[in-house]
């Protein structure tokens, strides 16, 4: 029996596991999950370990926070507007505790809200960088408890500005705050916590020359500056703008952002910071503004224009494999947009929140299934056939053994 199911496999071998394929298959169309959301875009979605979601929008006044249960029914939505003023809190963070971290800049402030895990309020806090001009970049939840925000201080008189990075405790008191500049001055975009304390994506550029370079900068956990890593800057890429980062498997990072004038523009490095590949995506003023690892590569969302959106499948070399536009699918913010819009549900597939025809969409996208492979069904039952003979071979023999004589009659 072994050697016939050898020689079965031989004659009908069995397709290699997804984790060694070179091919990732394609996302199918989106769904729309919800089609009366509040507000008129979305910038974050997370799934809570229930497999309910809670997501951020806003309209020209309000923020929204709304959960969704498992079947992506209304749970609740809670309309958040701080002292009459515009209230944009477009930074969204899932707390270890449960509840939820709303982030944004009111009146050149910036603005750190915690919410109960049902979307009540426990407390609001409202920080300064004592720069004319303030824009908010990023916002987690640190390891050992509170937040760390960062941010960019621009003074008006010359244009140029500087990375305000600050710690916030579990209350929402400010700890500490730190002006970061470089050889250049810095605007962040991602806070990655590590082991040494954080890593921070970045864009360092000047006006004179008019020059722009992705940047991963190393902080201690104070805040302290341990050393950076610049790319481009030269030829083709003498303008860029980093939109993010993510951490990958290997210790590495993907970086992700564009050109001005000109193409997306990933780069990969490695856990030292060397470039190990880069590629470049899409049309020029496209961008790339999110990125999730895969089992073969990267999945990533691309600002394409104003209205129209973009996911791209590539391999672990950055090569697409797969791409597809979802037209008057509207990205917040735009080309520098970098929220946690794209996310990876539990049950397989995605979720992606953007804006449709002026409202909140959100919809899910599935690889297709894969049919049960014909050679596996082949080879079962063979085998089955063969193990059937072979057991009624086995019951035969030791009848015959034991003095059972089975005849055949020719009734002729």
């Amino acid at each position: 029996m072994v050697a016939t199911l050898v020689v079965l496999l031989a004659l009908f071998p069995l397709p290699l596991s997804s984790s060694t394929s070179t091919t990732q298959p394609p996302l199918s169309a989106p769904v729309e999950l919800y089609t009366n959301l509040p507000g008129v875009v979305g910038y974050s979605v997370y799934q809570l370990d229930d497999g309910s979601l809670v997501l951020n929008s806003i309209n020209q006044s309000c923020t929204f926070l709304t959960k969704l249960d498992t079947s992506h029914n209304l749970l609740w939505t809670r309309t958040i507007q701080i002292e009459d003023a515009d209230t944009v809190l477009p930074r969204l963070v899932v707390c270890r505790d449960g509840g939820f971290v709303l982030a944004g800049l009111i009146n050149n402030r910036y603005v750190l809200m915690k919410t109960n895990s049902d979307g009540i309020t426990q407390w609001t806090q409202s920080y300064t960088s004592e720069a004319p001009v303030n824009y908010l970049m990023a916002v987690i939840e640190v390891k050992e408890g509170g937040f760390a925000l960062a941010a960019f201080g621009v003074p008006v008189e010359d244009g140029l500005g500087w990375i305000w990075f600050a710690r916030i405790d579990a209350s929402g008191n400010l700890m500490w705050s730190k002006n970061i500049m470089g050889p250049l001055n810095t605007c962040p975009s991602t806070i990655i916590e590590t082991d040494h304390g954080f890593t921070l994506s970045a864009v360092s550029y000047s006006f004179v020359p008019d020059q722009a370079l992705y940047m991963l900068l190393k902080l201690d956990k104070d805040g302290q500056p341990l050393g950076n890593t610049t790319y481009g800057g030269t030829g083709f890429y003498y303008q860029t703008e980093c939109n993010g980062a993510i951490a990958t498997s290997d210790g590495g990072y993907l970086m992700i952002g564009y050109l001005w004038r000109k193409p997306a523009w990933v780069v990969k490095v490695d856990a030292d910071g060397a470039m190990e590949w880069n590629q470049t995506y899409g049309e020029n003023g496209h961008a790339i503004v999110g990125a999730l690892p895969t089992e073969n590569g990267y999945l990533m969302l691309e600002f394409q224009k104003p209205n129209a959106t973009g996911l791209i499948i590539a391999d672990k070399l950055g090569v697409v494999i797969w791409n597809t536009t979802f037209p008057n699918v509207t990205l917040p913010v735009g080309l520098e947009a970098n929220f946690n819009s794209l996310i990876p549900a539990k049950e397989g597939g995605y979720f992606l929140i953007a804006s449709y025809n002026n409202s909140t969409w959100l919809a899910k996208l599935n690889y297709p299934q894969d049919p049960f492979p014909l050679q596996l069904l082949i080879v079962i039952i063979t085998v089955g056939a063969v193990a059937a003979v072979v057991v009624f071979f086995v019951i035969w023999q030791r009848k015959s053994n034991g003095g059972v004589k089975v005849l055949f009659v020719n009734l002729q």
